[in-house]
């Protein structure tokens, strides 16, 4: 246990560098707009940082309205490490690579797949987590069969109950 926290550190720094790395080759993007370099991340203060508001656990704003979650925790870290203050801006999926493009955030931490479309137009550090999907049922009622869930759905959640 004692070599966890010490491994984590090391991760978490090396995944700064891979995201700052990703955000500071000053390209300049279709609309104009110029992605700012370590150094100017670090001389402004802030790294402004897009996540989202309503994903529970990953990124969202709690009763006190403070933002709470991996995400929060991983960029917390990030800008720890850089030696300035995070700035959290709430973004939605469809508006989070416009912020990364237009230069309103430095880095997006929102569950971000990577897609041949979304290639063109921004850089990704490699993955710092994998999520995936599967369907849970009672022991007693395995599903073994897609077709077991056909008439199941809940229209009103958009949900298989």
């Amino acid at each position: 246990m004692k070599f966890i926290k010490p491994i984590l550190v090391l991760f978490t720094f090396a995944l700064a560098l891979i995201f700052i790395t990703a955000c500071g080759s000053s390209k300049t993007s279709s609309s104009g707009s110029k992605a700012r370099t370590i150094e100017e991340i670090k001389k402004s203060g802030e790294l402004r940082i897009a996540v989202f508001g309503d994903k529970k656990p990953f990124g969202y704003v709690d009763n006190d309205g403070s933002y709470q979650g991996y995400d929060i925790e991983l960029g917390n870290q990030l800008a720890k490490d850089l030696g300035v203050k995070p700035k959290y801006v709430s973004v939605d999926a469809a508006n989070r690579a416009e912020y990364l493009i237009s230069n309103k955030v430095d880095i997006t931490l929102a569950n971000f797949t990577v897609t041949d479309e979304r290639k063109k137009q921004v850089d990704f550090a490699l993955p710092y987590m994998k999520v995936s999907l599967g369907v849970v049922s009672p022991k007693d009622k395995v599903i073994t069969d897609v077709k077991q869930l056909e008439g199941n759905l809940d229209r009103n959640q958009g949900n298989y109950c």
